[in-house]
Order: C-alpha cells, then sequence, then structure tokens
C-alpha cells in the first residue's frame, strides 16, 4: 500500500507558511519579507532604504531557499566595480578561436533567480545601463545572443535614495516596491534579540519549496483577479490628487507616476489579492502602493497622506454635499422670513440675559452669550467676522460682532480673544459655519421641514456607517497577509480628521433640530 505524503495548501495557507519560516530570527523585518516574497511571486523587484546591519541580505538568502534549485547572486558595489564582476567574465577562447564576443554568465547575475545588490547606486554608468534592460524585460544580450533570465526578483540596497542629477532616475523607476529598514525599535524585541543564539535555520520541508510550475500557474491565476468597484472609484480619486499635488510642485515629478509603475503596481496588487484568496482586488491590497508610489523622502509623508486620502476624499465630499444642503435650506428659509418682516417677531422671542445678550444653546465650551444689539447687523447670506472670548464676572463665552462702535481695544485685560465668523441663522446665529439656537420663549415656526431634515439626516447615517464600516474592515479585520500592524495604525491615524468632520456635522443637525 503507497502512502501520499503531498501536502495540499492553498496559496494563502503556502505563502503565510514561508513567510513564518523566512522570518525566523529576523526581528521587525516581518512585512519586508513578506513584501520581498510577493515580489517574487509577481515578478517584481524591491528596494530598501536603511544602514547597514538590518538584515537587508538576508531577505535575499531566504528568498533563495524557498526556490526549487534556485540560485543566487549577491555583490556589494562600488565605484571600481565592473561589468565583469556582476555579468560575467569575457569569454577569451571564443574571442580568440571564434571571434565571438560573449561572457561567461554562469555563476553570475545572468543566471541567477533571486539577485541581491548592495549599495547599488555606486554602479557605474555601464553596469546601470544594462541593468535597464535586465530588470525591466528580464534580458541579457550577451554578444549576438539574447538571453532570457530567470531571475524572479532582484533585491537592492543602499543606506541612501540616489543622488539627484547623476541619471538615475530610469534605475530607481524600476524598482516598484520600496521600503524602509530600519534598526530594532521595539525594547522587547531588542532584548529578544541579543539572547537570540543565532542558531542555523533549518531548510523549508520539500513542500514548500516553490518550482516554475507554481509560480506560473499563481502569475496565471492572478492575472484573472478583477478590480473592486471601491478601488477603481478610489484609484480614480488617487490619480487626481496625484496629479494636483504635482501641479502644486510645478511639475517637479516628485509626485509623478509612470504608466509603467501603474501597471506593474496593478499587477502588484492582483498578485497580493490571488494569494489572500479573494477573486477581486480590495482595500488592503489597495494600500500596498504606500510602499510602491513614494520618490524622495521629502515628499514622503505627503505622498501617504495622499494615498490614504484616496480613501477619504468621497467621504469628504457627501459631508460637504449634506452642508451644503442644509445650508442652503436654511439660508432660503431666513430669505423668506426677511421678505415677510417676521424678524422683529422672531427676536422678540429669544430670553434676554442681562438685558444685553441672548443665550446660546449647547454651545460645546459651556455658557455662550452674544450681545444682542449685533443680531439686526449680521446678513443671512454672507458671514462677518466676531470675537469670543471668556468673561468671569457672566462665567461664559461672550460673542461681539466687530463693529464701529465695539473694537478689542478695551478688552486687552481679559482672556485670550478667539476670532470667529458670525452669521445670521433662523432662530439663532452661525458661529464659525456651525449653527446654534438661542434660548426661546416659547415654540417657534418650524423652519426646516421635518421631512427634508430627515432625508438628509437619513443620508448623513448611511454615509457615516458606510465610511465606518470601511475603516474598520480595513483596519481591525484586514487579514491581508501582506499588510502590517503599523500600516494600518497609519491608515487610522491619518483617518481621525474624518471624525471630527462627522462630529461637527452632528453638531449642526442637533442644533438644527433645536431650531424648529
Amino acid at each position: 500500500m503507497s502512502t501520499s505524503h503531498q501536502i495540499v495548501r492553498s496559496p494563502r495557507e503556502h505563502i503565510q507558511t514561508l513567510i513564518e519560516w523566512m522570518a525566523k530570527g529576523v526581528y521587525e523585518k516581518e512585512q519586508i519579507v513578506a513584501m520581498g516574497l510577493l515580489c517574487a511571486v509577481a515578478g517584481e523587484n524591491i528596494f530598501l532604504l536603511g544602514p547597514p546591519g538590518t538584515a537587508k541580505s538576508m531577505v535575499a538568502n531566504r528568498l533563495k531557499w524557498i526556490f526549487k534549485e534556485a540560485k543566487s547572486f549577491d555583490y556589494l558595489m562600488s565605484r571600481f566595480s565592473t561589468p565583469d564582476e556582476i555579468f560575467g567574465p569575457i569569454s577569451i577562447s571564443r574571442l580568440k578561436n571564434e571571434d565571438k564576443y560573449e561572457r561567461l554568465v554562469d555563476g553570475y547575475l545572468p543566471s541567477a533567480d533571486v539577485i541581491f545588490l548592495d549599495e547599488i547606486w555606486k554602479a557605474g554608468p555601464s553596469i546601470q545601463n544594462t541593468l535597464l534592460t535586465a530588470i525591466n524585460e528580464h534580458i541579457f544580450r550577451n554578444g549576438i545572443q539574447t538571453l532570457k533570465l530567470p531571475m524572479k526578483v532582484l533585491i537592492a540596497a543602499s543606506n541612501e535614495l540616489p543622488p539627484q542629477g547623476e541619471g538615475l532616475e530610469a534605475l530607481w523607476d524600476r524598482f516598484l516596491v520600496r521600503m524602509v529598514s530600519n534598526a530594532i525599535e521595539n525594547e522587547s524585541t531588542f532584548f529578544k534579540m541579543l539572547k537570540d543564539q543565532d542558531s542555523e535555520i533549518q531548510p523549508p520541508e520539500e513542500s514548500l519549496l516553490l518550482t516554475d510550475e507554481i509560480c506560473t500557474f499563481w502569475q496565471e491565476e492572478s492575472r484573472k483577479i478583477e478590480i473592486s468597484p471601491k478601488v477603481y472609484d478610489t484609484i480614480k480619486t488617487l490619480r487626481k490628487m496625484l496629479d494636483d499635488a504635482e501641479k502644486e510642485n510645478n511639475h517637479r515629478l516628485r509626485y509623478y507616476i509612470s504608466d509603467r509603475r501603474w501597471k506593474k503596481a496593478y499587477r502588484l496588487m492582483q498578485t497580493s489579492a490571488y494569494l489572500n484568496g479573494r477573486a477581486e482586488i480590495d482595500l488592503s491590497d489597495y494600500l500596498l502602493l504606500i510602499h510602491c508610489f513614494w520618490n524622495d523622502v521629502e515628499t514622503r509623508p505627503r505622498m501617504l497622506e495622499i494615498i490614504v486620502g484616496g480613501l477619504t476624499d468621497t467621504f469628504y465630499k457627501q459631508l460637504d454635499s449634506i452642508t451644503k444642503k442644509i445650508r442652503q435650506d436654511i439660508h432660503s428659509e431666513a430669505r423668506e422670513q426677511s421678505l415677510t418682516g417676521s424678524s422683529p417677531q422672531e427676536t422678540a422671542n429669544y430670553v434676554e440675559y442681562q438685558h444685553f445678550y441672548y443665550k446660546v444653546e449647547k454651545y460645546p465650551k459651556g455658557n455662550c452669550f452674544f450681545y444682542k444689539w449685533d443680531y439686526p447687523l449680521l446678513d443671512t447670506d454672507k458671514a462677518k467676522p466676531g470675537i469670543a472670548y471668556f468673561d468671569s464676572k457672566r462665567k461664559g463665552i461672550v460673542v461681539h460682532l466687530l463693529t464701529n462702535h465695539f473694537s478689542v481695544g478695551p478688552l486687552q485685560n481679559e482672556q485670550p480673544i478667539t476670532k470667529v465668523s458670525l452669521q445670521k441663522y433662523p432662530g439663532g446665529i452661525m458661529i464659525n459655519a456651525i449653527p446654534y439656537a438661542f434660548c426661546k420663549k416659547k415654540q417657534e415656526v418650524i423652519l426646516l421641514s421635518n421631512s427634508r431634515l430627515d432625508k438628509l439626516q437619513k443620508a448623513f447615517s448611511d454615509c457615516v456607517f458606510e465610511w465606518r464600516n470601511k475603516i474598520d474592515s480595513l483596519c481591525s479585520t484586514c487579514d491581508n497577509i501582506f499588510l502590517s500592524s503599523a500600516d494600518l495604525l497609519l491608515v487610522r491615524e491619518m483617518t481621525k480628521e474624518a471624525e471630527t468632520k462627522i462630529e461637527e456635522l452632528e453638531i449642526k443637525f442637533k442644533n438644527v433640530s433645536l431650531l424648529q
């Protein structure tokens, strides 16, 4: 009776097991390992930026072991490096006997599956020019022959980015994934590394090794992956934001993404989706672009903001649209009241405080009083400048319109003064574009119809629900094996502003309800 020891794994299980093996004894580099493996399967290249001694070469070493019968090539570049050292020496016998200029490539870069080039920017122009074709087209011209390279991934490393003005832009553009490899930051992880016995890692079991057949199959299947509508819309937004950033930067190409990079990024997202067991690219695959699209250290933070901003832009536009509709309805009602001469009756319903003020309802900073003689001077269509300051006698915030009869001068000894914008609002006042009601003696006429307000509140609730569900599914329940917790924390931090906008709009709805 024969028994089979073949272990059947899904692509996700296979890759996850390989990542775990590759990450043994490599501390705080799990994502670099995962992205290196993703690049190898997708046929892309990765650049690692970081100081010496941060396990950059180890990633390449371990990648070699996961491919069956793979050959590797690694080299430390210097300004004295020659093409012979990288691509192989010239065959003297063929040159002498057959008059053919060919290199002996066996054991050198053209024969390797996994390649590691350290300090790549120090290579001379002749090496760089040959690398361009090798990296992009996976071919090497050896005399009159054109060799198809077996290269699965090229990992380049340096402690600096390519210097400007030395013609390295084309080579830099060939590296789709760009990651920072720093020294260990977490203290407990650091001491764990110190205590590690540095025992030699055992090769992965035979069933885990990736063959050319497996990689080809995975690549063919990943090309069938579709893009979800959400990601499609997000990428459209991202392209527009990148174009705007490039214009603001006087077209200096610091935010420019070539069509070639977009194509490669799309293939990387397809591969990520397939290896994660999905039939379409989702937003977690989109987030991998934060490791693909930055061009230099100075603009990297802004680029990350733009990429994450692709997630928030549509949501912000929805909130702005709801805010605009509220404002339009309120202004329409205010103009109608103005035409019917209802304003005197309206102010007669406000409760006066110390004969000079109207009290503002539900002000977030506590008691708030508005100088009543300023109210007739406000407009319903546009805001006017005003000030707000804490008055210890009234134990609350006092708000004034800046007019000829009132200036900042007499208040120099008071608490700090804040500038605000003021606008007339049916049943109250708008302070910094947020509506607030005045305390009233009796119920007033409804200014904004219940049905209209209900529809806006429903649209707002649906919008917020969809947004929070999207962010929670990304940051809390995301299971993309190529994203790190640091990536998701970055998204969470960069989307905090959305909660502030939600809170502001909630206040507006609450205050509009009070004005009815």
